[in-house]
């Protein structure tokens, strides 16, 4: 598996496009990579670049209409085995652009250049593609990697103050997933997830950090056989259902809004399980505390029964039982931990501060 490099000039890619000369080459992007990503890389590119711009962004475009539209538009302009795509923006448009690759003509040649932090530090990474199905988030997917990953932090000064916050949250999962409670306490501490970008190679360090945390998990269990590769999915159960809930209830929430209120969650849900007033409980709930006061839900979670339905469909379910990643006394991440009902709906009631929802 080809690591991410850390390569503002992308000249891996102009490597890439020049030892495999695809016949044909397409960039996929969404609108808001087309308008201020598209001209940092558009000069790198080879003159028989085809453009696939996606009619909207978001959550949204990983459908199954999208991937449809993206294969008739390889089918209609004669892409063949010898031919590659690009996929430039961010989670969304990484997972979408490699599902199509991985599946059309049974497999192309695919190069991702993410232009989020959370895609930097997260999605892009590990070689997994996915499309939503029925508002459940990655219903289907393969394991497909890439030829290569460009990190280019200068793409972030292209982001808003809130896709670099939800970015910030899944790399808060690494830490948690890698360090003692008390050196990801430390580390949560310390993030400034306020403060305004000045210098966007300033996340170079945190990037390749998290790069590092997740390839050499995934290294260990690239397709999930063995379990450990779900360690990454800590505060994803959760997570998930709240976004999927959001999607359904027309309200903006990111990606890594929810991983970051699901990652609190279950941090109440494994000190739930120790006992009470233990040092080790303590110190979950004061990193449940810390993650509450960094990262903020920016909507009121609905009652835990509405939330519940969207667990029961997450993919690492076995029995009709919901499992979830959970910390270990010591803090270590335990895979395969079935939650009951009861436990689920306390952690709920006791994670849902008010708020508002924006529309």
């Amino acid at each position: 598996m080809t690591s991410p490099e850390l390569d503002p000039r992308m000249l891996l890619l102009l490597d890439w496009i020049d030892h495999t000369r695809p016949r044909r080459l397409a960039v996929v992007m969404d609108p808001n990579t087309e308008r201020h990503c598209l001209p940092l890389i558009s000069a790198l590119l080879p003159p028989h670049t085809d453009f696939l711009c996606l009619s909207k962004d978001g959550e949204a475009i990983k459908s199954i209409e999208h991937a449809h539209a993206l294969w008739s538009s390889l089918e209609e302009a004669g892409y063949d085995r010898g031919s590659a795509l690009i996929g430039l923006g961010g989670g969304t448009v990484t997972d979408l652009t490699g599902f199509v690759a991985s599946t059309y003509l049974r497999g192309l040649n695919y190069w991702l250049i993410p232009t989020t932090l959370l895609a930097m530090v997260d999605a892009a990474a590990g070689g997994k593609t996915g499309i939503n199905l029925g508002g459940a988030k990655n219903r289907i997917g393969t394991f497909a990697n890439p030829s290569g990953v460009s990190i280019c932090p200068q793409f972030l000064s292209t982001l808003p103050a809130r896709e670099i916050k939800s970015g910030l949250a899944e790399h808060v999962k690494h830490l948690l997933i890698a360090h003692s409670p008390e050196e990801a306490f430390h580390r949560l501490s310390q993030l400034n997830v306020d403060e305004k970008l000045a210098d966007s190679d300033e996340f170079a360090p945190l990037i390749m950090e998290s790069i590092d945390i997740k390839e050499n998990i995934v290294q260990q269990d690239p397709t999930e056989v063995t379990g450990t590769r779900q360690l990454l999915n800590f505060g994803h159960t959760m997570g998930h259902a709240l976004e999927s809930w959001a999607m359904a209830q027309g309200l903006s929430l990111l990606h890594g809004e929810a991983v970051a209120w699901g990652l609190s969650t279950e941090l109440t849900l494994s000190a739930a399980r120790l006992k009470k007033g233990s040092p080790e409980a303590l110190k979950f709930l004061a990193l449940r505390d810390e993650l509450n006061q960094k990262f903020p839900c920016p909507v009121t979670p609905p009652v835990p029964s509405e939330l519940w339905t969207w667990a029961l469909k997450d993919k690492k379910n076995a029995d009709d039982a919901v499992h979830m990643v959970l910390l270990s006394e010591r803090g270590t991440p335990l895979v395969h931990q079935a939650v009951t009902w009861g436990e689920f709906a306390t952690a709920c009631s006791a994670n849902t501060p008010p708020s508002s929802n924006p529309a």
